[in-house]
């Protein structure tokens, strides 16, 4: 991983961006703070050299055409190069997103464009020689104050941040740990109702859904519950909805995490058009398993008009079915 000049080894730095002048910039920053740098000008070509050169730290930008940096971090990562080679994102954004969650094991920091000379040149000698400034950057205040960053990195035994105010009156529905359940149903009405009635009852939540989080908030009264929100916008609380191998990353550290949990997904139409039925189902296989394993519960809300019959039986496949007229007072249980 070092790369030798004149008998002495320098280490190396893999800069990834899509914009020549900020490669050119970064480029004798790095050489000026002593180490040896490399070039990619996407995601592919990192992909490439990361294997090849099995550098010590990579500077990776999150908007580049051909891969976004996540895409590029996970694959990175799958792949075992993060095991030896750090990675720090290059962001222009004042919000990292949602897109970090699964990830963030593997994410040593951020370095904030635009950045001054000083600053990048004390963050990379950190990272590459050790100190505090390469911990990873806390998130921002408004995602802290949903409890999802926070509690994702914390043991499964640690965690009450996120979690609504118990309320005194007894549960409508009593879902069993370890089921994943279909409902049923045109709109998300019945499926937010059952979700709400466990995080309110002492069940930690997390919140996939393609409506606005502030209005979910508003409109069922959840104040702690993590929402992520389905958009190909920029926002505090987004997931790409191409990006589904992240967003099965990051519901499953959540259920890991929690000691007693409800995952509910409304959006799963959206989540079809931008990937295809087949990945959907394998994402929603490995998730189910997971529910299984750590006796979790899943809540899938699905237009039945969206799928066809056979579509419609592998999703109900191993799976409670709700219908979305069911009555408050019935137990969901077997």
């Amino acid at each position: 991983m070092l790369h030798t000049q004149w008998g002495v080894c320098i280490k190396k730095v893999l800069i990834v961006d899509d914009n020549p002048a900020i490669v050119d910039i970064v480029s004798e920053l790095v050489s000026g703070a002593g180490f040896h740098p490399q070039t990619a000008s996407g995601g592919k070509e990192a992909l490439e050299k990361a294997s090849a050169e099995h550098p010590d730290l990579i500077l990776l930008d999150i908007n580049m055409p051909d891969m976004d940096g996540w895409t590029v971090l996970r694959k990175l990562k799958e792949e075992g190069i993060t095991n030896n080679t750090k990675v720090m994102m290059l962001t222009a954004t004042t919000d990292v997103g949602t897109d970090i969650f699964g990830l963030q094991d593997v994410v040593s920091g951020y370095i904030r464009k635009p950045f001054n000379n000083k600053d990048l040149s004390e963050r990379l000698k950190a990272a590459l020689e050790g100190g505090a400034a390469a911990a990873i950057a806390p998130p921002p205040a408004e995602e802290k104050e949903t409890g999802l960053f926070s509690f994702l990195s914390k043991k499964r035994t640690e965690t009450t941040e996120g979690m609504e105010k118990s309320r005194r009156s007894a549960k409508k529905y009593e879902l069993r740990r370890g089921l994943s359940y279909v409902v049923k149903e045109q709109k998300a009405v019945k499926s937010f109702e059952i979700f709400t009635d466990q995080v309110t009852h002492e069940v930690q939540g997390l919140c996939i859904t393609r409506q606005y989080p502030a209005v979910v908030r508003q409109e069922w009264a959840l104040e702690e519950t993590p929402i992520i929100w389905l958009s190909n916008q920029l926002g505090k609380v987004y997931v790409n909805p191409a990006n589904i191998g992240i967003l099965g990353d990051t519901i499953i550290r959540f259920i890991e995490k929690s000691d007693d949990s409800v995952v509910m997904i409304d959006g799963i139409e959206f989540l079809i058009v931008n990937n295809g039925f087949d990945k959907v189902l394998k994402m929603i296989h490995r998730i189910t398993e997971v529910v299984m394993e750590y006796k979790s519960r899943l809540i899938i809300s699905v237009d039945p008009r969206a799928l066809d019959v056979r579509e419609m039986a592998l999703l109900e496949r191993n799976m409670e079915i709700i219908e979305g007229d069911l009555r408050p007072a019935v137990k969901i249980t077997r």
